[in-house]
């Protein structure tokens, strides 16, 4: 998956701002790229878009969902799993405020 400079620009600085929030790089940078996805991915084109382990996505994937943050969904004709953001930016800062409150 190709990504503009635009997107990229916000996946890097979604990462780096994940040290004030408790969460590492990887798992931020997985997060920030299923917000802006216009459509579900699987965790291989996650592995290939990022560069990061497989491993990594798979453990950041199930951390994002233990937080509601992401959910997993199905794809007519694909038998594997995709996943893809909750849909509004202000949900994703509730549901961290609230766990941690």
């Amino acid at each position: 998956m190709e990504l503009d400079p635009i997107t990229q620009k916000f996946i890097l600085h979604w990462g780096e701002m994940s040290s004030r929030w408790g969460i590492n790089r990887s798992m931020a940078q997985i997060h920030a790229l299923l917000y802006l996805s216009p459509q579900p991915l699987d965790a291989e084109t996650i592995t290939e878009t990022l560069s990061v382990a497989r491993s990594n996505v798979s453990t950041s994937l199930k951390e994002l969902q233990s937080w509601g943050l992401v959910k997993v969904v199905h794809v007519m004709g694909d038998r594997r799993d995709h996943t893809e953001s909750i849909e509004y930016v202000w949900d994703s800062f509730s549901v961290g405020i609230v766990r941690e409150t």
